[in-house]
C-alpha cells in the first residue's frame, strides 16, 4: 500500500519559507493601503519644505509657551544688521546737513565744483587752526568710517580738532558771519562767508561771541567749544567743515603750514 506524507510532516525549512513569503505579502498589502490612505488624507509630502517649516514654527511656539524661551530668529537677526551706506549717500547726507540749517543754502549750490583740486585752489587764503591745540581728533574722510555715537558707517566730511569744553574757538580766516543755526546732529553752527568759500564751525556752545552779519578777522574769538550730538562719544572737540561752492574739502589742505 502506497504511503502519503502528512502536511505536518514537511521539513522545517519549507515551513519557514512559507511564513516569510506570507509576511512579505502582508507587508506589501499594508504599504498599499497606507499609500492610498495618505493620498486621500493629504499626508505631507517629504519634499514639501513649506509643511516642515510650519511644523518648525509651531514647535518653536509650543516651546516658547512651555519654557518662556524664544528661539533666535536668524533671518530677522541678519535683516537687523546695520546697513552700510555708500560713499555717495554719506557725502550727500553731509551736504544736506548744512542745507537744512540754512534756507538760502540751496542758492549757493548753483556754483558746482566737482574737482576737489580746483576747489582747494579757490581758497587763496592761508587759514589758521580754530583752537590752540592744533590736534586732529578725527580727520576728513569721504570714505565711510565708523561713527561710535550713531553706531553706523558714514563719511566724515569735516575735521575734528581736539579742545576742552568751554575753550575758545577762533576764526580761521576773515569774513562775514552769514548764519548762526542749531542742528540736531551738529549742535550750534556758525557759518562764516569768506568770499569764494565758507567755513562752518560746528558744535559750539550757545554763548557765542558773534552775531549774524558781524565782520570777523583771522584769529578773532567767535565762540567756545560745546557739544556735538552726533559725535558725543568722542572727546571734546570742534567740528570744522569748509565748502567751496558745492564741494566740501579737507580743512587741513588749506591751513597754513599744516602743523
Amino acid at each position: 500500500m502506497k504511503k502519503y506524507k502528512h502536511a505536518n510532516d514537511k521539513k522545517p525549512t519549507e515551513r519557514v519559507g512559507f511564513y516569510i513569503a506570507l509576511s512579505i505579502c502582508m507587508l506589501a498589502v499594508g504599504f498599499a493601503v497606507w499609500s492610498a490612505y495618505s493620498t486621500m488624507s493629504g499626508a505631507p509630502d517629504p519634499s514639501d519644505n513649506t509643511y516642515f517649516s510650519s511644523l518648525s514654527t509651531e514647535k518653536a511656539a509650543v516651546a516658547q509657551e512651555m519654557t518662556g524661551v524664544t528661539e533666535p530668529d536668524t533671518m530677522a537677526a541678519t535683516e537687523a544688521e546695520t546697513e552700510i551706506p555708500t560713499q555717495a549717500e554719506t557725502v550727500v547726507e553731509s551736504r544736506l546737513m548744512i542745507s537744512e540749517t540754512r534756507p538760502d543754502a540751496k542758492d549757493t549750490m548753483q556754483d558746482e565744483i566737482k574737482d576737489p583740486l580746483q576747489a582747494v585752489l579757490r581758497v587763496s587764503d592761508n587759514l589758521v587752526y580754530p583752537v590752540k591745540s592744533h590736534q586732529v581728533l578725527k580727520p576728513y574722510s569721504e570714505d565711510i568710517v565708523y561713527n561710535s555715537t550713531l553706531r553706523d558707517y558714514r563719511a566724515h566730511t569735516g575735521c575734528d580738532f581736539a579742545a576742552e569744553t568751554g575753550e575758545n574757538v577762533y576764526a580761521m580766516c576773515g569774513g562775514t558771519v552769514n548764519d548762526i543755526s542749531v542742528s540736531e546732529l551738529y549742535g550750534v553752527i556758525i557759518e562764516v562767508d569768506c568770499g569764494d568759500f565758507s567755513v562752518y564751525y560746528c558744535g559750539l556752545d550757545s554763548n557765542f561771541a558773534v552775531e549774524k552779519e558781524d565782520e570777523v578777522s583771522t584769529g578773532d574769538t567767535i565762540g567756545t567749544v560745546g557739544q556735538i550730538p552726533c559725535e558725543s562719544s568722542d572727546k571734546p572737540h570742534v567740528h570744522i567743515e569748509i565748502r567751496v561752492g558745492d564741494q566740501l574739502i579737507d580743512p587741513l589742505s588749506v591751513i597754513e603750514n599744516n602743523g
